[in-house]
Parts: structure tokens; sequence; C-alpha cells
């Protein structure tokens, strides 16, 4: 029987979903309840990371957040990093088309236009003057609920140009992988919301009429907005010492019995609690692992979750920090991504980091990140570091001109880095709901449940500690 005063939870996985799950369960359940963290790498943080560079740390892993609904606002606040935050410059991103870096277009939704003129710089003609025509093309077979891969969708509207030139690059700094690996319902949510409105009122379904209607929406907000006097919020924030600082108040305040290089090998129900091999007895588990770990340890207690997310892909990844001594030359831009057109060159994208961080630029020098590998491609995930940081110093001359050379530099690499949100994932995850709601004292966390970005994953600790807590209040 657990006991409704001192229960022992585990929560595998030491990454920001893990940790928030971890600090949760100590503030709900207070400091008598056993809280394990078991983390099978020797660090917490998952596939957040903070390197020391000479002038000080750079995040490795992701380097901002999304501010704007999002509940991790209030959790930085709680746990006193606000005056951490610093926001990014407000140069403009590019893209890099025909040789030439040319400013990304503001009138898109993830790098879908709804008129060609908005999109001139960077497709074709023949592409431009198919976008437009699609405002009087035979409509979609849309019902509600429905859902398709993006890169089929943009390619069969507006042709292959617009998706290689446009969406994936778009797409693919979110995701590591192309539109073609995606579905729209998860990663363009609000674009399926309208083409579900269309449908239901009626109205022919087409993809620059829906567009159009996001877009003035987007832009009647920021009218009204601007009529009160108030500057809009920043969309980004990111933290001045990196995530690390995250990530260390979150375990310091959860409190947690933290053991590294601990690898779960097994979740079984026995004798009413559950053992964790080589761990051992415990009231309930929080999973917060990549999917196909959770989909490994869910397999014996709740065996139709753990085959749902045994079927999700990862994408991997590699990012190739490089520190400079001087900026001349380095273009006035937060970074550049790359279309799966552009030839000549490795990268799929670089982060102007010491243009985008003010915070970064103080340091003087430059600081740039270098992207590399997709769902479709990791093969140089497995390169050495000498070959990709040569890739990384040729590419961005390449694309920028910068040809300066780097005075130190860092290689991380992320195998499994991101789920991929192909066509149905959510209906999917919706059905590893379903089977966990009927699981009781077992939760599952992580960026595979409602989004791949920082904010998300919190979300999704929180949840599942919230569960945990519920189904102990029952037992």
């Amino acid at each position: 029987m657990t006991s409704p005063t001192a229960p022992t939870i585990a929560v595998i996985g030491g990454g920001v979903s893990g940790l928030t799950a971890a600090r949760t369960l100590r503030r709900q359940l207070g400091a008598d309840a056993d809280i394990l963290v078991l983390e099978a790498y020797d660090r917490l943080g998952g596939k957040l990371k903070t390197v020391d560079f000479a002038d000080g740390p750079v995040d490795m892993g992701a380097e901002a957040f999304l501010t704007r609904r999002t509940g991790l606002a209030a959790l930085v606040d709680e746990l006193g990093l606000s005056a951490e935050l610093r926001v990014p410059s407000g140069l403009h991103s590019c893209f890099y088309v025909d040789g030439q870096m040319v400013d990304a277009p503001a009138r898109t939704i993830m790098g879908i236009p709804a008129r060609g003129a908005d999109v001139a710089g960077i497709v074709s003609a023949e592409t431009a003057a198919r976008i437009d025509a699609e405002a009087t093309a035979e409509p979609l077979a849309w019902s509600v609920g429905d859902d398709v891969n993006v890169g089929t969708l943009v390619r069969s509207r507006y042709g292959g140009d617009a998706v290689a030139r446009l969406v994936s690059p778009m797409l693919g700094g979110v995701y590591s992988a192309s539109a073609d690996s995606l579905g729209l319902r998860a990663t363009v949510p609000a674009l399926a919301a309208v083409f579900d409105d269309l449908a239901s009122a009626g109205e022919p379904v087409r993809l620059s009429t829906a567009v159009s209607r996001l877009l003035a929406e987007r832009e009647d907000a920021a009218r009204a907005l601007a009529a009160t006097g108030e500057k809009p919020a920043p969309v980004f924030n990111s933290f001045v010492h990196g995530y690390r600082a995250l990530i260390r108040a979150l375990a310091e305040d959860a409190d947690a019995d933290i053991r590294l290089n601990t690898q779960v090998e097994s979740v079984s129900r026995w004798r009413g609690r559950f053992w964790l091999e080589p761990v051992g007895e415990v009231d309930a588990v929080v999973v917060a692992t990549p999917a196909p770990t959770a989909a490994v340890l869910l397999g014996d207690v709740a065996p139709e979750a753990g085959t749902l997310l045994g079927g999700i892909d990862l994408a991997s990844s590699v990012v190739v920090g490089m520190r400079f001594d001087t900026d001349d030359g380095l273009p006035q831009n937060s970074g550049v991504l790359l279309g799966t057109d552009a030839p000549g060159v490795q990268a799929k994208a670089f982060t102007f980091s010491s243009r985008k961080w003010p915070h970064l630029a103080e340091r003087g020098g430059a600081f740039v990140r270098a992207s590399f590998g997709t769902l479709a491609d990791a093969s140089l995930v497995d390169a050495d570091d000498r070959t990709l940081i040569g890739y990384a110093v040729e590419d961005l001359a390449t694309v920028t001109g910068f040809t300066a050379r780097p005075v130190e530099t860092f290689v991380q690499r992320w195998w499994g880095g991101l789920p991929s949100y192909g066509e149905g994932h959510l209906d999917r995850i919706t059905a590893v709901r379903d089977v966990l709601a009927d699981s009781p004292r077992v939760a599952l966390a992580g960026s595979v449940l409602q989004g791949v970005g920082v904010p998300a994953c919190a979300d999704s600790g929180r949840d599942a500690a919230l569960k945990i807590i519920d189904d102990l209040s029952q037992s």
C-alpha cells in the first residue's frame, strides 16, 4: 500500500522535463517525499548544455525560449532567475538564395506565404506566380481533424521551390527535419485550425486563404498593441549565463536524490509498487526520456503506450560553436538559413550569436554557431571534429564572406536530439495519454508530447508530476 505521507517517486531523466517534474513533486508533496532523479549520463540538462569558452559561457543546445503564452516565464520568476534573462538584438535573419543572403520574408507563417510578392526575392518568378494563382485553384479536399504532410501540402499548392527554399529551412531550424518529414497539425497547428474553420463553414479550403487569415490576425494584434502605446514584448529570451542557471536552480529547488550515471533498464509492477532495475522499489514513476527509451521503459507497465512511442523517429544533429577575435565582416544579421537546394555547402544554418544576443557581443570578437544534420541525413553527426570544424569555417566564408579563423571551437553532437512530429503525431500522442490515464502512478514527460521547445518540456514535467500527485491521493 502506498504511504500517503512519504511516497518514493522516481523521475527517470534529468533534463528540463524531469527536473521540473521533480521540483513540482517536491513543492506539492513536501519535504518528507523521497524523490529520485535518475540520469543515465554524467550531467543534468539533457539536450540543454552550456559550455565555458575562454570569454564566458555559451549554450550549445537550445539557446533561447519563446516567452509568449508559456509558463516558463513564471517558472523563471519563481526560481529567482528573472535578472538572468536577456533579450535579442532584433536583427533580422536571412535565407541563403542563389549565392546571396536575402532577408527572411516577414509575411509568412513558418515560411509559408500568401502572396508571391512577399517571397519574390527567394523563389523563382514561376513559383511566385503559382502562389498567386493558388487563390483561385481547386480547393483542398479537407475534413475537420485531417492532417497532412507539410511538404506534400506546400508542394501540391505552390511547388517544390517553395518547400526547398522557404518552408524546409524554417521548420528545419526548429525540428532538424525537412517539411517532408513533418505533419501540419503538430508543427503549424494554427494553419490546421484555420483549415478546420473553413471546412466547418463550408468555405473553400485553400492554402493562401488560410495563411492570409493568420497574417491578418497577426497584423491586427500588432496594430491594437501599437494603439495602446505599449511596446511588444520580446518573443524570445535567453539566459546571460546559459541554460545552466535554469538547470541548477531546478535541481536545487527539487531537493531530490540525484543519481548520475544511472541507467534504468526496466520498469515493472511488483507487490503493488514498481521495481526499477537496478534501482529498486518505488511508489510512482515519471518517465522523462526520449521516445525510444520511454517506449522500452513503459513496455511492461503500459505496453500500448510503449508500442506507440516506439514508432516515433528521432532527428540527430551537430552544433559547432566558433569564437573569433574579430567581428569585422560578419553580417549585421542574427543568422542565416540554408535551403535544401543550396549547392556547395554542408551546413543547414548559422546563428550569428554575438549579433543576435547583445550580452555575447559585449565580450568582443564574434561567436557563431553552425548547425549540421537532419532527420533525412544524419551522416555528418558521425564525422570527426576536424572535418566538422572545417565545413563550418568554409561554409561560413562561402555564405557570408567572413573569412576570419576561429580561435576557439566546440563540437556538440546531439544523437537523437529531437522527436520527429510526423503526420498523425498528435493522434498518436492522444492515444499515449489515454493509455497512461488508465495506468496509475505512471506518467510521461518530455519533448515528444506537446512541443520541442523548453517551455513545452517544462510544462510536460509539471503536468506529469500533477498526474502522479493525483494518482497517489487516490491510492
